[in-house]
């Protein structure tokens, strides 16, 4: 009785151990057969196909190289080929049995070669039968525009199996009738198109179980038939984009699929202005009723039919669906039409109303009319009527509405409450006059670049956004709010990339940044900032600063640390370049920093910087050949001790016997002062932040140049004679009356300057009132005139005024408004001269 059951034991162990060998075999001999064998020629300048090639190869990848035959057998021991791709070489020929041996492959791609027509011989793919996918294109040379081309119906008939087929299309295309026996074709793809008319029988040879059809970039025009598509069914993708065959004909092919539905409809850029000489229709397009007779029914998920030039839509037309349910995204972009005025309005309003599933809508760079941002700051939402307020569906996802410029009546648009957005790009866009959102909604990215910071942070009612991730606000005039608010990102707690550049930014607010504990990039760049803020500091995670084309001279021991320890703690990248760094003795720890520091910098860490002789350098540079660069800076500091000790001993001394000396004078001067200052600051209160002078033949360049962007862009109230002076008074007292009401005065000095009547009359004015200190800044703009040409009674003010020359190239304008705007918005004495060439 033991020994049996000792031989029982025995004998289950032995089994076990078989079974464990044969899982053991079976796994190591199926291994090899799974994995998929690559062979990547690409660009090796081949002109054959490789000879010995491993016979477990499963891709053979030999694009952009020479090679021009393929000759009979080349791929004969190349039974488990699946994949083989011959892109962009030199094919001319291809042997009759040139896929000899390939019994496996599914994929051939032979596009961008030679290959005309004729090279499809009826037996050229007897042996590729198993062949599912298929690319001829970018092979074929028209020359000749006008005759017919019959494609080899009966070369392509023996791919029965072809699921994907892209081809050339020729300007008059005939296939064969033996290219219906390609019955499970489904994606047909027409590339490198030439063709110049499309009629109803152009497909009626292909199979109906086409379901995707793609017509891109036929850049003549093309004349198609309403009856075109009927060969086709079932289809559920029609892409034409590119495709020169304008609007009306497009909407009208549609006509076999209408009650039918689809996955996409693509006429993006139908029309195009080069095809009007050659058609009969007109490049402005008026979306009727007749036109969405048959797209109206259709059940389709995405239509795009942006870049048509189209100018408006009738009522009850372009926006209006018997299935809206059905659209998950729409295109309206690159047009010319309004939806925010009349029947346009109302359409859209009652469109966003019906298309619950509606995730995409865009509706961008629509150039309707230009608008002065500033007439909509004030507007009270409660004041909007409500037909006039457009909700967006709960299931939006993405709304892109950038670069749309018009004018009009307010809209209202709101998010509805428990809304999850992806994406909100409603940059450069003046529609956002109001904005809701409703409680309960997020926003992921958001872009408000190129809207005035008081309408993003005043007039956009923006509930507590938690989980936006990404706030760009570029071109926005920061600047401005950034003052008027201790803390404009309260509303964002969790935001983790802000992008605040281009937004003449010299300084932040100390808590600015407090509540923004995930933000991990801040971008600063195009500023004017002279220093790293110090409220980059409240920002715990931050793993990249981007401080690019700012007027940085150094970073300060402090921020070196600061940036080696965030480093240290989880990686930290520093962008620079483009500021004004200076490699004299006194940033000699600022130089040895950026060369050994393991922050991660830009451009190398390599900048331009400005030797103490002017000399121009760059930073690996002043590194490299620190000792001699800086030898002379730490024997110079003793020196530069003592004789600083004793000038002030020498300046205390001799300050000390002056004020003692004219004691009782110093002190009614200072009382004076005291009350005339105090006097002042409750008495002033200016009318105009800018009184322009100009002679006679001025007006034109105020009128177009200084107006649009002083007034209409910065926001400034300005004083021009031609137009703010009062009708029956006294000139002189007009310039005076009005100078003493200005802030600021610029002086557009020409050469017919000095031959006004009035002109040193207003100069002496301006000296007064500059003198009394009730004038800031005095601006002098010459414009094709020379320095030494200005006139002298300017000289008194010489060393007060700010002077401008007006540049010739467009390239120096940027830089010389930004100047400009400089001082006319820092609030501060400028006793600064800057020539602008």
């Amino acid at each position: 009785m033991d020994f049996r059951k000792m031989m029982h034991t025995v004998l289950g162990l032995v089994c076990t151990v078989v079974y464990w060998l044969c899982v053991l075999v079976a796994a190591t001999t199926k291994g090899p057969v799974n994995k998929r064998v690559t062979a990547n020629y690409t660009n090796k300048s081949l002109t054959e196909v490789p000879k010995n090639l491993s016979v477990h190869i499963n891709v053979l990848i030999l694009d952009q190289n020479e090679i021009q035959i393929i000759e009979n057998g080349t791929f004969k021991n190349l039974s488990v080929l699946i994949k083989l791709t011959i892109n962009n070489n030199k094919l001319i020929i291809l042997q009759p049995s040139a896929f000899d041996g390939l019994d496996s492959l599914q994929t051939l791609e032979l596009a961008g070669n030679k290959l005309n027509l004729s090279v499809f011989t009826p037996t050229l793919f007897r042996f590729i039968a198993t062949l599912r996918v298929l690319d001829v294109s970018r092979n074929m040379n028209f020359s000749d525009r006008t005759s017919l081309t019959h494609y080899p119906d009966k070369a392509f008939a023996t791919l029965i199996n072809l699921e994907d087929f892209t081809i050339d299309l020729a300007p008059f295309p005939i296939f064969g009738p033996e290219f219906k026996k390609m019955e499970n074709l489904q994606r047909l793809e027409f590339s490198h198109c030439q063709v110049r008319e499309i009629n109803n029988s152009t497909f009626s040879n292909f199979n109906s179980s086409v379901k995707y059809l793609y017509l891109w970039k036929c850049r003549h025009f093309v004349k198609v038939e309403n009856g075109t598509l009927e060969p086709f069914p079932h289809l559920k993708v029609l892409d034409i984009s590119n495709t020169y065959m304008h609007p009306i004909q497009a909407f009208y092919l549609l006509k076999p699929l209408a009650n039918s539905s689809m996955e996409i409809i693509n006429f993006n850029h139908v029309n195009d202005e080069s095809i009007i000489t050659n058609s009969t229709y007109r490049y402005e397009v008026i979306i009727t009723k007749d036109l969405m007779q048959y797209l109206k029914t259709i059940c389709v998920e995405a239509i795009d039919v942006s870049n048509n030039n189209i100018i408006d839509f009738e009522n009850g037309s372009l926006l209006t669906f018997d299935r809206p349910e059905c659209l998950f995204e729409i295109s309206l972009s690159k047009n010319r039409f309004s939806v925010f005025n009349g029947h346009q309005l109302n359409n859209t309003i009652q469109f966003f109303a019906s298309t619950s599933n509606l995730w995409k809508f865009e509706y961008s760079y629509i150039p309707l009319s230009f608008i002065n941002v500033t007439e909509h700051l004030d507007f009270n939402m409660s004041s909007i009527p409500n037909d006039r307020v457009i909700t967006l569906p709960s299931s939006i996802k993405d709304v892109e509405m950038s670069h749309i410029f018009r004018t009009g009546e307010p809209v209202l648009w709101v998010i509805p409450e428990n809304t999850s957005v992806r994406s909100f790009d409603v940059s450069f866009c003046q529609t956002v006059d109001q904005g809701k959102i409703l409680a309960g909604s997020e926003i992921d990215y958001m872009d408000v670049t190129g809207i005035d910071s008081r309408v993003i942070f005043d007039t956009l009612h923006l509930h507590p956004l938690s989980n936006l991730r990404t706030l760009i606000i570029e071109h926005a005039n920061l600047y401005i709010t950034s003052k008027m608010q201790n803390n404009i990102f309260t509303f964002i707690p969790r935001t983790e990339t802000l992008d605040i550049s281009h937004n003449f930014l010299w300084e932040l607010n100390l808590n600015i940044f407090e509540h923004m504990t995930k933000l991990t990039y801040l971008n600063l760049s195009n500023n004017l900032f002279r220093q790293i803020p110090l409220a980059i500091t409240k920002i715990p995670n931050l793993k990249k600063l981007d401080m690019t084309n700012n007027l940085l001279t150094n970073i300060n021991i402090s921020f070196q640390t600061y940036f080696k320890q965030l480093n240290e703690n989880h990686g930290f990248t520093l962008n620079l370049d483009n500021n004004a760094l200076a490699c004299d003795c006194t940033n000699t720890d600022f130089i040895q920093w950026l060369d050994k520091t393991n922050v991660t910098l830009d451009a190398n860490g390599t900048y331009k910087c400005i030797l103490k002789n002017s000399t121009e350098i760059n930073t690996h540079h002043a590194a490299l050949y620190f000792n001699d660069l800086y030898a002379g800076c730490n024997s110079k500091l003793w020196l530069k001790a003592v004789l600083g000790v004793f000038v002030a001993f020498i300046v205390i001394f001799f300050s000390f016997m002056l004020v003692y000396s004219f004691r009782w004078r110093i002190s009614f001067y200072l009382y004076k002062r005291f009350r005339n200052m105090l006097e002042k600051g409750i008495a002033v209160n200016f009318k105009y932040d800018v009184f322009v002078f100009y002679p006679e033949g001025g007006l034109s360049w105020v009128k177009y140049v200084l107006i649009p962007k002083l007034e209409r862009k910065w926001g400034l109230q300005m004083c021009i004679p031609d137009r703010d002076f009062s009708v029956g008074k006294p000139i002189a007292d007009e310039i005076a009356d009005n100078i003493e009401q200005s802030r600021h005065i610029i002086f557009l000095v020409t050469s017919s300057f000095k031959l006004d009547l009035w002109g040193e009359y207003a100069i002496e004015r301006a000296k007064y009132h500059h003198f009394s200190q009730n004038l800031q800044k005095i601006i002098v703009i010459t414009k094709d005139l020379e320095t030494e040409e200005i006139p002298h009674e300017l000289s008194a003010l010489w060393k007060d005024i700010a002077l401008i020359e007006w540049p010739i190239n467009e390239k120096d304008l940027e830089n010389t408004w930004n100047k400009l705007k400089l001082w006319l918005f820092l609030n501060q004495p400028n006793l600064c001269l800057a020539k602008l060439n």
